[in-house]
């Protein structure tokens, strides 16, 4: 099991660090990057790691002097060293290279730099000579070694902070640039002015790496490495299968990961355990240091970042204002110099165009909304709902009983669980998704009457919370717990629970919304329908938009999937008529490209028509490139279908440019949903283009669909781009460059697998084999058989692939091949017996081998299947081999065969011929006909059949 170090990766081992090492990758490979572009006897590139705290610095550089511990090619040229503890006793350069020497040692585990260290401390009282000094012997062990030095230095702006003499920072910045033996790599948790200011000594010197929040993909696998090592499977899973409580742990986490990690042991634990004593503890850790940095701030500064921190969620501009009592172009011109200075940051919430602010540093809020609490039992409310917030409904349901398990175990302050007990009824009784409920509401109010006494005001407060509850609230609690139903799949029991919720109040129009939403998941289209009239008809009475907007919607996606597309356009019209009547709001917004989406494809079957092509426009037009993914890939479709109706009405130019404006939308990293779109784009413009004699433009869009599919994709994706790919080397093959093909078979190798469905693996593998076959009719055999022998590997079912192998073999008259030749014929005839071609094929090959007897036996088979289109196909090379054989002594058997299969008029002068060699007399035929015949005769006469070479 991993040691988990929250606060100290240092005193992890190499390799534990290295299993615990699951996010930050990308900023890894970077920093590897750039040590191995470092010139040997030029100055370094030096680097610094710039993040709040808990972002993963630490663990990082130390990941990174590790890595070039395990890399030969760069442990051969550095050496790392680690300023393991916090450097306050360096306030001067003379410190610095003496810690250096110090950690030197423990790092190279040579204890000479140590004794050299406090030999030089004791001998020399001058700090500038024994900082020459000091830096001299790092050097000597450069010089010995043959190696570079890193030192990685935390906390560094700490550090020059504490060197009170400027002269020293410059002297340390000319010596770094004037020694390319030691490259310096520090961290801090913001920029600083020695690196900010311009005219400071160290500004531009370093190349940052900043670290912001981890994303998503990210914090799946810290989230998941942390369950994994407290032996939860079922946290896993729930985290897996609740992807939207996941993203919520890593917004309101701010994307950190120590505060990752604590939230994940808090659901593990509760509010009381171990975890939060580990928040506690952080927090105590950390007071000097936000105290410290809030100090720094001017009075109005600091009065808006205390707002800021006060409200915790993302703010407006103008709520910040109210809040802080400042106008508005004041609180925004306080917000940008926090901004600047790292003590905020900017984000845009899912839809909404507003900029929001958020304390940069979310440990810092946690610590201002426990520390600032006025007393005891408001810290515990906020703690709470900090909690609920982090977790959700569903995620507080195991913190419940775990909270009653906790107190009934150790016990604690009288006023403590008091407090505990009263805050946590509240979110119970709110809860009717906690199956636990009443239970836990009994087990609560015996702990208070054992603990404390029945007169317990607490007692009162607990049964008072679970009896006083609104209907409003309920109703809005049951919407939420039903879409929590919904997000795992359980619509059955959403829909009784929503059910119960019209019937309690049924004026709630997102209510029945909600439900419109359940049984179109279902698929139960018709109830829908009847359901979401009812929501339309409240939002009409109520003048509630957005509820107007989103029936609509979804009345319109379910009267497509029931393909009333008359309809189904009429209420597309209705509500692109009310998200035009005023401001576009967000979900209006979404909700008008969706309605643009079911306009347009209520024509996709049907004869186009312009006002679809016009939704279709509008529609992307309200996305930006920067907006969210899910609403880019919205713009991206809305594209490929207006794409799909140009086309039809043959508008193929502007087609092609519609699908190219897709591509804006979509990205590398995004979701392979979004990705397919853009796959499915340049497809359809790269076959557009070869139609159109566009080829260098046909394989530049072919070219580029590679960048947008992934190993891991769907096998579907995966066949997609590589039979495109496939396409590409035939189109590259017409125009004399046969490197596509080659290259079609390396992208299958790494992106194919023999695990892909049967019946998607097909079709690649029949495509790559008629590529093998138009690379083997120009001569390019070793291509072709590189070509069939991926085409084999993709599907070894399909016959075609086998029989061109081992016709491309005997093409190439290798004796010492023939065997695998008919090995492969043969496995072609297995698989297609009632194929004529790959019959013929074997028959060739059969023939080649001297096998006569089988040879004519496979091809009268192919003859009497394939007859005069086998002959067709064959033309030329069918009349060789029978010359052939009648030259070997089998003249009688080919006279019947051409009788049997009725080739005698086709093949006349073959015929003739061997009738006469066998001594028949022939009958008088015209002039041109007699003609054919000698010549076959002397062909016939010719030395008896030898083996190919």
């Amino acid at each position: 099991m991993i040691r988990q170090r929250l606060y100290n990766p240092a005193h992890l081992t190499p390799d534990e660090l290295k299993e615990s090492f699951v996010a930050r990758s990308e900023a890894l490979a970077e920093m590897l990057r750039l040590i191995g572009e470092q010139t040997p006897g030029h100055p370094c590139q030096h680097m610094i790691l710039i993040g709040p705290r808990g972002m993963g610095k630490t663990t990082l550089g130390l990941r990174f002097l590790h890595s070039i511990a395990e890399r030969p090619d760069l442990r051969e040229h550095w050496q790392p060293v680690a300023f393991h503890e916090e450097s306050y006793g360096i306030v001067n350069l003379a410190d610095f290279w003496i810690h250096a020497l110090r950690h030197l040692t423990r790092a190279t585990g040579e204890g000479r730099w140590e004794d050299r260290a406090g030999a030089l401390e004791r001998d020399e009282s001058d700090v500038e000579r024994l900082a020459a000094y000091a830096l001299d012997a790092l050097l000597d062990f450069s010089e010995e070694h043959g190696k570079r030095l890193i030192l990685f230095v935390e906390n560094i702006d700490s550090v020059f902070g504490q060197m009170h003499d400027e002269r020293e920072i410059h002297l340390l910045r000319a010596t770094l640039i004037e020694r390319p033996e030691v490259l310096l790599l520090g961290s801090a948790n913001a920029f600083f002015e020695a690196i900010r200011g311009y005219g400071e000594p160290l500004y531009e010197f370093f190349r940052v790496v900043r670290l912001e929040g981890i994303g998503q993909e990210d914090a799946r696998r810290i989230l998941k490495a942390a369950v994994e090592r407290e032996g939860r499977s079922d946290v896993s899973e729930t985290l897996t299968r609740d992807q939207g409580r996941l993203e919520t742990i890593r917004r309101l986490t701010g994307g950190n990961p120590r505060l990752l990690v604590l939230a994940c042991r808090l659901l593990i634990e509760s509010p009381l355990g171990a975890a939060m004593e580990d928040l506690e503890r952080l927090i105590d850790e950390q007071t000097p240091y936000f105290k410290a940095r809030v100090e720094e701030l001017p009075v109005q500064a600091r009065k808006v970042f205390h707002c800021l921190s006060e409200g915790w969620q993302p703010m407006l501009a103008k709520d910040v204002a109210g809040a802080a009592k400042l106008s508005s172009s004041h609180a925004s011109a306080q917000l940008k110099q926090l901004l600047e200075r790292g003590y905020v940051r900017e984000l845009r919430l899912p839809g909404e165009k507003r900029i929001r602010y958020e304390v940069g540093d979310r440990f810092y809020n946690i610590y201002f909304l426990l520390r600032f609490s006025r007393t005891g039992r408001d810290r515990l409310e906020r703690l709470v709902a900090f909690l609920h917030d982090l977790f959700g409904a569903s995620g507080m349901r195991a913190l419940y009983p775990a909270a009653l398990a906790t107190l009934r175990a150790n016990g604690g302050a009288v006023a403590e669980s008091e407090w505990l007990l009263g805050v946590l009824a509240r979110h119970v009784a709110r809860d009717p998704g906690f199956e636990g409920r009443d239970n836990w509401r009994r087990q609560a109010v015996a702990i208070v009457v054992e603990r404390i006494g029945p007169y317990s005001p607490v007692v009162e407060e607990i049964v008072d919370a679970f009896e006083h509850q609104p209907n409003r609230i309920a109703i809005h609690e049951r919407i939420q717990h039903s879409k929590e139903l919904s997000d795992v799949g359980r619509f059955v029991e959403a829909e009784a629970v929503l059910r119960e919720a019209v019937a309690s109040e049924p004026r709630h129009g997102l209510a029945w919304l909600q439900l419109g939403l359940v049984l179109v998941e279902q698929r139960r289209y018709e109830p829908a329908l009847s359901v979401l009239e009812r929501a339309e008809a409240i939002a009409g009475t109520t003048e509630q938009e957005r509820l107007l907007v989103l029936s609509l919607t979804l009345r319109g996606a379910a009267l497509i999937s029931l393909e009333r597309y008359d309809e189904a356009l009429v209420t597309v019209q209705r509500a692109a008529k009310c998200t035009e009547s005023g401001a576009m709001t967000s979900i209006a917004r979404q909700s008008f490209i969706l309605l643009s989406l079911a306009r347009g494809l209520s024509f996709v079957g049907s004869t186009p028509h312009e006002e679809a092509i016009d939704a279709l426009h509008r529609g992307a037009e309200l996305v930006r490139t920067d907006d969210t993914a899910k609403m880019r890939s919205m713009a991206a479709e809305c594209l490929k279908f207006e794409g799909v109706l140009l086309s039809k009405l043959n508008r193929d130019q502007e087609a092609v440019d519609v699908r190219i404006r897709a591509l804006d939308y979509v990205r590398a990293d995004d979701l392979e949903e979004s990705r397919r779109i853009a796959v499915e784009a340049l497809a359809a413009n790269g076959h557009a283009q070869f139609r159109g004699g566009e080829y260098e433009d046909a394989v530049a869009s072919l070219e580029r669909m590679t960048g947008y599919v992934l190993v891991e994709d769907s096998a579907e994706l995966r066949h997609m781009v590589t039979r495109n790919v496939i396409f590409k080397g035939l189109v590259l093959l017409q125009h004399g460059a046969p490197v596509g093909l080659t290259e079609a078979c390396q992208f299958a190798a790494t992106y194919l697998n023999r695990d892909d469905p049967p019946e998607i693996r097909r079709p690649t593998a029949e495509l790559m084999a008629s590529g093998g076959v138009a690379s083997m009719f120009i001569g390019n055999y070793e291509i072709a058989e590189s070509v069939f022998r991926t085409a084999t590997e993709i599907d070894s079912d399909v016959a075609e692939s086998w029989a061109s192998w081992a016709r491309v073999i005997l093409l190439q008259r290798d004796a010492k091949r023939l065997p695998i030749a008919e090995e492969y014929a043969r496995r072609a005839v297995e698989l297609e017996p009632d194929d004529p071609r790959v019959s013929y094929i074997l028959s060739e090959v059969l023939a080649y081998a001297g096998k006569w007897t089988t040879a004519l036996m496979r091809l009268e088979h192919a003859l009497r299947v394939g007859g005069s289109e086998l002959r067709e196909q064959e033309g030329h090379g069918l009349t060789e081999l029978l010359i052939r054989a009648a030259r070997a002594g089998h003249g009688e058997r080919i006279k019947r065969m051409l009788e049997a299969v009725c080739l005698v008029e086709p093949m006349e002068p073959l015929w003739l011929a061997v009738r006469a060699e066998l001594g028949e007399t022939i009958e008088p035929q015209p002039a041109e006909v007699m003609d054919a015949v000698s010549e076959v005769r002397r062909r016939l006469s010719g030395t008896t059949e030898t083996r190919p070479a």
